[in-house]
């Protein structure tokens, strides 16, 4: 018994592990590719405990090891108590070629509470459109301009075969007779 209560003498308080959620936002509804575009968010501190924001990595989903994507924020060690948070502001520009897919910004934060070290991640939804192909709707006025001259043509060359079809079947009586001889 006097080792059980020297044992809980010597242990430390547990705490729970703070709750830290990373929210954020785009700018545009949707890119193209080519487009340049802001990434926004916040690392936010939801308690009970105080925690140290060392850095965040931010992996685009264009990424590649051989052209590289990605950013990390080093070095920020920010303190966050229980209500406060961290924000900041990012430039991206998406890719011309071929990598321009995906449909997720993913972060990953790592932070401190004492000497314990955690790190979680979250995903930002951000919507890639491809380059219009040659099947789309892009250009969709001049095609309603074909048809409705397509429409015309078709009318005016009813209204002739009709009037053709109406003037042939109304043969003319002749109206000429032989003269009869007066003598």
């Amino acid at each position: 018994m006097a080792m059980a209560l020297s044992i809980l003498a010597f242990t430390t308080s547990v705490k729970a592990a703070a709750n830290v959620e990373i929210y954020g936002y785009v700018d545009k509804t949707q890119y193209m590719p080519g487009d340049t575009g802001t990434l926004n968010f916040y690392v936010y501190n939801d308690g009970p405990d105080e925690i140290v924001l060392k850095n965040v990595s931010i992996h685009y989903p264009w990424y590649s090891p051989i052209w590289g994507g990605n950013e990390t924020i080093k070095d920020i060690n920010a303190v966050l108590s229980e209500g406060k948070n961290w924000n900041t502001t990012k430039t991206f520009t998406i890719p011309t070629d071929s990598r321009a897919g995906g449909s997720n910004i993913h972060l990953e934060y790592i932070y401190t509470i004492g000497t314990a070290v955690y790190t979680r991640s979250d995903d930002i939804s951000i919507n890639l459109v491809s380059a219009p192909s040659y099947g789309s709707l892009k250009d969709m006025d001049k095609l309603v301009t074909l048809f409705t001259v397509q429409v015309v043509l078709l009318i005016v060359c009813t209204i002739i075969i009709a009037a053709t079809i109406f003037l042939s079947a109304r043969k003319p009586q002749v109206t000429w007779k032989a003269e009869e001889k007066t003598q």
